[in-house]
């Protein structure tokens, strides 16, 4: 049964380092590599991130740069930032994008806010569904006899422990999120 436990906290891990990375996804007034990294392209004939075609830099605490290393795809990422619907706005200087980061105002931070809590229950959800997809597992091996009630309980209760934990580390994750998007 304690394989299953530690797949199970696995899972929830994977489902809370997914939340961080699109919780650094959303900008917050200033210059993140992050911002960048994930934005797809299509190069060479195949779909691509923006971090597997150049190099992401801050150089200032409102711009990022894109040294993309084909000059062929400079083009194709400014247009691929331009699409993002981030609301910036890139330059090219022969090979280097430049993306400068401008203030966000007090509505756009608001829907970062909104988008960040919408992002944290996604986050609960998928939870959720894996302590109900363990905990009909469970039943299951109890009903053929596999593992007893004693045992159930046990492991329900572990199950439980995990799932509290996690929820508090998204609702953690919120507010740090929530306090960097408001801080002007």
């Amino acid at each position: 049964m304690d394989p299953e436990i530690v797949e199970f906290a696995t899972n929830i891990q994977t489902a809370l380092d997914h939340l961080k990375r699109e919780l650094a996804a959303i900008r917050a007034g200033r210059a993140n590599t992050s911002l960048l990294e994930d934005i797809p392209i299509n190069a060479y004939g195949a779909q691509m991130k923006i971090m597997e075609v150049g190099t992401i830099t801050t150089p200032q605490p409102s711009l990022l740069t894109v040294q993309v290393w084909d000059p062929a795809l400079v083009k194709d990422v400014e247009k691929a930032i331009m699409s993002a619907q981030l609301g910036l706005n890139p330059s090219t200087e022969g090979q280097v994008v430049r993306v400068p980061i401008p203030p966000l105002t007090e509505e756009r931070r608001r829907e970062f806010v909104k988008l960040a809590h919408v992002k944290g229950e996604e986050a609960k959800i998928a939870v959720r569904q894996h302590r109900q997809d363990q905990k009909e597992e469970w039943v299951k091996e109890e009903a053929a006899g596999e593992i007893g009630e004693d045992e159930l309980a046990r492991c329900e209760k572990l199950m439980q422990d995990i799932v509290e934990k996690a929820n508090t580390e998204v609702e953690s994750l919120i507010k740090q999120k929530e306090a960097d998007l408001m801080q002007v």
